[in-house]
């Protein structure tokens, strides 16, 4: 802490154009990131939106669309899941290509009809998922010495005479998906998308397709720019250079910022208050009560403490509900 507070400015460095908030989850934490940016746009203020890391901006962009706030954002938003699908396609289209097989059993063995625990080999990881996972990828791995200018992966995969049971799952679901791309009519009709689902585990629920085809369409819809200015969202790390008369930071949770995988912690207070001092006018400061799992680099989803980053500003919270 004694390191953090000669980092992060104190109480009197804010003042009054600050405001720190505790909201009850993530979604209502996005919906006042939206509202803020909306009134703020209007009075012809600009704004500057960030967030530890990209996975945070699906949703405040959903509630920034549903607001009619045009942003500016670097990161591509394509679903994970139709990011999935499309590298499966290219694969298709190119079976023999070696790197493209190898990244659609990556994706099998980590979201799919194979898979397999431990990919992030992180501390929620067991020593036995971590000693599985590795084992399975080596056995991969070593599917690569038989690979050469007249045999690709995939026909080593093919030929392999006793395969292991998720090497076998590999083999008959890419052979399977193969056959219903090029023959789907007859009784096989709509077989494709069925196998589709099932092979790489998405779209299993409704509401995923509903989600990722609400987020294209969004993507594609042209945004209708009635004001001039935008609201800007960025990353922590990809802020340089830039200021705003109303800064936003989101996710100030402490198992996110400080980011408990970091070895640095002092980098970490810094890049915090060089965050804060892009604020010109007013600087708001979130933390969420909730939190997905996907997004959190603890164990705690609910009932979530605040950064130590804010703590040594010396202020309560605010809370609100949305």
């Amino acid at each position: 802490m004694a390191g953090f507070n000669a980092l992060i400015p104190p109480v009197q460095f804010l003042g009054t154009s600050s405001d720190i908030w505790q909201l009850s989850s993530e979604t209502a934490e996005a919906k006042y990131a939206a509202w803020i940016a909306r009134d703020s746009i209007l009075a012809n203020k600009s704004v500057l939106i960030l967030v530890p890391k990209k996975d945070f901006f699906s949703l405040i962009i959903k509630e920034l669309s549903i607001c009619g706030v045009p942003y500016d954002c670097t990161e591509s938003f394509l679903p994970k899941r139709i990011e999935l699908i499309n590298r499966l396609f290219e694969w298709i289209n190119a079976f023999d290509d070696n790197f493209k097989t190898r990244g659609v059993i990556e994706d099998l063995i980590n979201n799919g009809i194979a898979k397999v625990p431990g990919a992030k080999k992180d501390s929620r990881c067991s020593t036995e998922t971590i000693r599985v996972r590795v084992d399975e990828e080596t056995k991969i791995a070593h599917l690569w010495e038989s690979v050469n200018n007249r045999q690709s992966l995939f026909s080593v995969i093919k030929s392999i005479d006793s395969p292991t049971s998720n090497l076998t799952k590999i083999r008959d679901s890419l052979l399977n998906i193969l056959d219903l791309y090029k023959n789907y009519r007859g009784e096989k009709r709509g077989e494709f998308f069925k196998q589709l689902s099932i092979i790489t585990g998405i779209w299993v629920a409704p509401e995923q397709f509903e989600d990722d085809l609400s987020s294209v369409i969004d993507l594609l819809q042209p945004k209708h720019i009635t004001h001039p200015r935008l609201a800007k969202l960025r990353t922590l790390r990809k802020a340089k250079g830039l200021e705003a008369d109303v800064v936003i930071i989101v996710g100030l949770e402490n198992d996110i910022i400080p980011d408990p995988r970091a070895s640095d912690k002092i980098e970490e207070a810094r890049l915090f208050y060089v965050s804060m001092t892009r604020a010109r006018h007013k600087l708001f400061l979130f933390h969420s009560c909730r939190r997905p799992r996907n997004i959190s680099y603890g164990e705690a989803l609910i009932d979530k403490t605040r950064s130590v980053f804010i703590d040594v500003i010396g202020r309560d919270s605010e809370f609100k509900r949305a």
